[in-house]
């Protein structure tokens, strides 16, 4: 029997997209702040992760000049850096009187919102949809496999690619509605926090503007838009050559490629070195996006063809970021870290899935509209799962498609299939389902106003909620907890429990601001908890080449040659060294303080001034060569 696929929209699904078309207005500015609100609190946020504590140092440093003053590493990146917008707009408002955590928070807030708002905006766009546009921001913040290189489209914690990220968005959403120089100067803004999320969008969408272009004779277009991000972009390279910190012959091609991407990067630089597993992954999710961009009937050509070239031209960089990483190596190439288009490419065949479900929402195919939103969130395979679903949704045998029949019964009881899919989402995580129905408010009320209305009191509360709850964070009345059992902890405060920042903060409290510490190269927070400066650890790589010989020489005078890859082996290498080695290491670089356990170095010379838990200070001062 002939398979047929199922493309041509009959008359009445014609006039539905016709006149939901001139019905799609935006939700009111305040129900789009609470949307973000509600979404904020059941997404959760946690300022205790390692890059946090590895980027705090150079803000505290700009804020206070006299901390870490012999950190070679915080000394590096107070020069003119790829981060040094991020750090200037974290370091003014720390010195109008807020902490550190607070201007975290409130930035983390305005990238949420400007993230989850823009993705709502892009479905609502193209899929002309309040379903659409529910299902995108959902999914863009839920999803958690698809990519590669150990990269996500938003995390929970503060770092410069989430603020760069939220910006990003809305200039892939003025691209896809061809308004070409608007999005590359917002990609070019991204480019200020983040360099690579503002430049790989612009690379990946430079196909589709050069076929706009082409086809309606407006080369002005592709100059306008490149020129204003290369301005952008240049006024974070073009400071660093002015500066001196683009110099690069201190390391060849292949060295560089070695430390920067073998040895401290291999997660993110090294094709090769990702996991099977995550390759599948992506796949999948790509190959669904395709599915259903072919699918779709809502889509515009203009926006099938945008998606997917955007979709094609990422697989291509993946390709050469493999050749000319690990074939044939170029140090420029590993620095744009391919690997990082993935969550472009995800998020296209995420908006190409919302879509293509509210199209068969619309169609009366609840069943296979509200498998496409939830499947994608199944962990570890939801990428095939929603594959699998696609193309069953495509094959047409005969007469009567797959779901035809699938709906005939199920759709005998809608509540059912409502029921049903938010059991799926609450068992997959408990805190998707108030991350979806924070953004189906708007659908919900189109599509039961009459029940939707009797319970807008009860939404006004759950907002005022919302707000209070944030509120007794951000005052410490409430530390370390979440809303509710289907949401996630909005960790405001840093880390109270380690042993090693009780051993930092008191060694702050009796130590001069100059002291310099030796500390194994695997911790990751005295650093940020003792505001004391320290020899060099393995997650704190300098930009410059320059930086990173450096680093290369102080870690391999604690460690020897360094293995690649290194994270893994360094503790079981630092303990190895016996203790007169440390001491000898520390006075070779100035440092009067040893941090490192007792069962590793229980005959440290020196004087013991501090203990927590197996961990150990000692004070080396006095200590013979």
């Amino acid at each position: 029997m002939p398979l047929r696929f199922n493309l041509i929209a009959r008359p009445h699904e014609l006039y539905w997209m016709m006149a939901n078309a001139k019905t799609m207005t935006k939700p009111p500015v305040l129900m789009q702040l609470a949307m973000a609100l509600s979404g904020l609190v059941a997404y959760g946020y946690n300022f205790s992760k390692e890059n946090v504590f590895n980027q705090m140092p150079a803000v505290m440093a700009l804020v206070d000049p006299t901390l870490y003053s012999q950190d070679f590493y915080v000394q590096e990146m107070l020069q003119f850096t790829p981060r040094s917008y991020y750090y200037y707009a974290l370091a003014l408002p720390v010195k109008l009187g807020l902490s550190v955590p607070m201007v975290c928070f409130i930035y983390f807030a305005i990238a949420f919102a400007g993230l989850s708002l823009g993705l709502y905006a892009i479905g609502r766009e193209l899929g002309q949809s309040k379903l659409a546009a529910a299902a995108l921001p959902f999914l863009g913040l839920a999803v958690v496999d698809g990519t590669v290189g150990v990269t996500d489209l938003f995390r929970r914690s503060p770092n410069p690619s989430v603020y760069a990220i939220a910006i990003a968005i809305w200039g892939i959403y003025f691209c896809l509605r061809q308004q070409w120089i608007r999005g590359y100067v917002l990609f070019g803004i991204s480019c200020l926090l983040q360099f690579l999320v503002g430049l790989l969008p612009g690379v990946l969408f430079t196909p589709a503007l050069i076929f706009y272009c082409l086809r309606h004779k407006r080369p002005k277009q592709l100059l306008g838009a490149w020129g204003a991000l290369l301005v952008l972009a240049g006024m974070v390279y073009s400071p660093m050559v002015l500066s001196g910190n683009t110099s690069s012959d201190l390391l060849s091609n292949a060295d560089f490629i070695w430390l920067y991407g073998y040895v401290r990067h291999p997660h993110h630089i090294i094709m090769s070195h990702f996991s099977v597993k995550s390759w599948w992954r992506f796949v999948h999710f790509l190959v669904a996006g395709l599915a259903c961009l072919y699918g779709s009937r809502q889509l515009k050509p203009n926006h099938k063809m945008t998606i997917g070239s955007a979709m094609v031209m990422g697989c291509g960089l993946l390709a050469l970021g493999y050749w000319f990483v690990e074939v044939y190596p170029i140090a420029t190439v590993a620095k744009l870290q391919f690997a990082r288009t993935t969550p472009f490419i995800l998020l296209m065949a995420l908006t190409a899935i919302a879509v293509y479900a509210s199209e068969h929402y619309r169609r009366g195919n609840q069943a296979l509209a509200l498998l496409l939103i939830a499947a994608p969130v199944v962990d570890n395979y939801g990428g095939l799962t929603t594959l699998v679903v696609v193309v069953l949704s495509l094959i047409k045998p005969g007469g009567d498609t797959f779901w035809k029949y699938v709906n005939q019964r199920v759709n005998r009881f809608p509540v059912l299939n409502y029921a049903l899919f938010l059991i799926v989402l609450t068992v997959t995580y408990s805190f998707h389902l108030a991350l979806f129905l924070s953004f189906a408010y708007p659908f919900l009320l189109e599509e039961f106003p009459a029940q939707v209305k009797r319970l807008r009191p009860a939404a006004y509360v759950i907002t005022a909620v919302c707000v209070v709850f944030v509120g007794l964070n951000l005052g410490g009345v409430i530390v370390h907890r979440s809303l509710g059992p289907v949401h996630r902890a909005i960790k405001f405060a840093p880390l109270y429990d380690h042993p090693v920042k009780k051993l930092g903060v008191a060694f702050r409290d009796r130590t001069p601001t100059d002291a310099l510490v030796l500390v194994p190269p695997a911790d990751r927070i005295f650093r940020f908890y003792s505001q004391r400066s320290v020899v060099a650890t393995f997650k704190a790589f300098p930009f410059t080449d320059a930086g990173i010989v450096t680093w290369q020489q102080r870690l391999e005078a604690m460690l020897g040659t360094l293995p690649a890859p290194a994270e893994d082996k360094l503790d079981a290498i630092f303990m190895q060294r016996t203790a007169a080695e440390l001491v000898d290491v520390a006075k070779q670089f100035g440092a009067g303080y040893i941090l490192t356990r007792q069962e590793w170095h229980p005959d440290m010379p020196g004087t013991l001034i501090g203990e927590q838990e197996g961990w150990t200070i000692w004070d080396v001062n006095s200590a013979p060569n």
